[in-house]
């Protein structure tokens, strides 16, 4: 295939052009309690082209590997279309790369038998429905296996290889006419032993799910909390990450004026990093959708703003750094900027001593859902507890929480030890005027425990 896309790529009239085709095989079994629901193979094979001709820039996708030419040539229509109304695209340069990627060491999940498979989520499905009050599970094992080659007309080759496996399930608790529900995933790894022996991370989020049908709804109002490693990172990601994704910059400039290198954001001790080599993480990866190696990024250093992610276009446009952060969900979509895995880096202040110092507020854990619109942004915590003179308190749930990212950042007054990354991931992106939405699996997320003061909590 590589030999393919080289000899299409050396014909095409543009003055740059890059050409990836992917072949993906993805397995999925679904249980409804133990019982399996579905078990179905896909297979996923097409590829994508990018020309950048006269200053336009433009891309197409095809399903068969014979029209890339044609591909190819509709590309270039396109570009020199898009030059008429806008020349100044061009690409930052980047060193030519000839590599090849194989999944890392661990345990192959292609070794292991479907039955075993089928066992080891059973297994943890059943330890679900065995905690008091939770009355269905349904979820399962997904495991799937890419093969992506990439070529550019600059001399960049790579193979790449990605391997990914994962149990998940959604669990509901019921008593009398109250129902609450959570979700777990393990794994999202190249290496299935990242599944196994994960019993009691299950059964802690079984029981917490049927703790939450005691607990009481959350008073609205404003408060110090103490945000644990789970939410930590999934406010980072929502409120602060996508605004660092350097695309949606390019043609805004209210952005550019509120998001301008040396701008203070926090404290001394804040320190934010998106880092797509981070290995064991759930949004690692070697190389990214034009040939550009992930890399560790400083976003936040010492409170103040630093960097972006890019592309090779928007780091041109932006007088940015290469950072390897340009990524489609498939060959079907168009490449956009995305965070890999962010995160806050430790600080210096223990948990117990976050809570020790607040004499009335709330420890919130885990995030569920968000969404961003400029500077503002929403989302929840899965569950929380009290804090009355330095100690935990009652459980609370029904949490929203709300806010100007600026403000929210220079509010964080401690910022933790025990920085964790989550375990699973998934972010969903739309640019403005392509309209698709790209649901990404391969994105991290994580943190230390942070403390926050002056934060808006409404309840549902």
């Amino acid at each position: 295939m590589r030999t393919y896309l080289e000899e299409a790529i050396r014909h095409s009239d543009s003055d740059y052009a890059d050409a990836m085709y992917e072949d993906t095989r993805q397995m999925t079994i679904t249980f409804n309690k133990t019982d399996i629901q579905n078990v179905s193979n896909t297979v996923l094979k097409g590829g994508r082209v990018t020309v950048l001709d006269q200053g336009g820039y433009s891309g197409m996708s095809f399903t068969r590997a014979e029209d890339i030419r044609n591909a190819l040539e509709t590309a270039v229509r396109g570009a020199r279309t898009v030059s008429k109304f806008d020349c100044t695209n061009r690409l930052l340069p980047a060193p030519v790369i000839v590599d090849e990627v194989k999944p890392g060491t661990g345990i192959d999940p292609a070794g292991i038998s479907f039955d075993e498979k089928v066992a080891l989520a059973r297994e943890y499905i059943g330890i679900v429905l065995e905690v008091p009050n939770i009355f269905t599970s349904y979820g399962g094992y997904t495991e799937t296996f890419t093969r992506k080659t990439y070529v550019n007309s600059e001399g960049t080759r790579i193979v790449q290889d990605v391997s990914l496996c994962f149990f998940s399930c959604r669990m509901i608790a019921r008593e009398g006419n109250r129902t609450e529900s959570m979700g777990v995933s393990v794994g999202f790894d190249s290496d299935y032993a990242r599944l196994l022996n994960r019993h009691d991370h299950i059964r802690q989020r079984a029981m917490l799910c049927s703790d939450l049908l005691k607990a009481r709804p959350v008073s609205p109002g404003v408060y110090t909390i103490v945000a644990d490693q789970d939410l930590s990172g999934v406010f980072i990601h929502e409120a602060f990450g996508h605004l660092s994704e350097a695309d949606d910059t390019i043609n805004n400039k209210s952005l550019q004026k509120m998001l301008f290198m040396g701008r203070r954001m926090g404290c001394d001790r804040l320190n934010i990093v998106d880092q797509g080599n981070l290995s064991g993480a759930s949004g690692y990866y070697v190389y990214d959708d034009e040939g550009v190696r992930a890399s560790r990024t400083y976003l936040v250093k010492d409170g103040i703003l630093t960097g972006r992610l890019h592309s090779r276009l928007s780091a041109a446009q932006l007088d940015g750094q290469l950072t390897g952060n340009y990524r489609a969900a498939d060959y079907r979509f168009m490449p956009v900027v995305r965070m890999s895995n962010i995160y806050i880096e430790n600080g210096g202040t223990p948990f117990e001593e976050m809570v020790d110092s607040i004499r009335s507020g709330l420890y919130l854990c885990g995030g569920k859902g968000g969404q961003t619109m400029g500077d503002l942004f929403t989302f929840g915590a899965q569950y929380g507890f009290e804090i009355e003179n330095g100690k935990l308190g009652r459980m609370v749930k029904d949490i929203n929480i709300s806010g100007n990212v600026f403000d929210t950042l220079k509010s964080i007054l401690k910022v933790g030890t025990d920085l964790r990354m989550n375990e699973g991931g998934g972010c969903g992106k739309t640019r403005a005027a392509l309209f698709d939405m790209q649901m990404l699996d391969k994105s991290g997320t994580g943190g230390p425990s942070i403390q926050i003061k002056d934060v808006v909590i409404g309840g549902e």
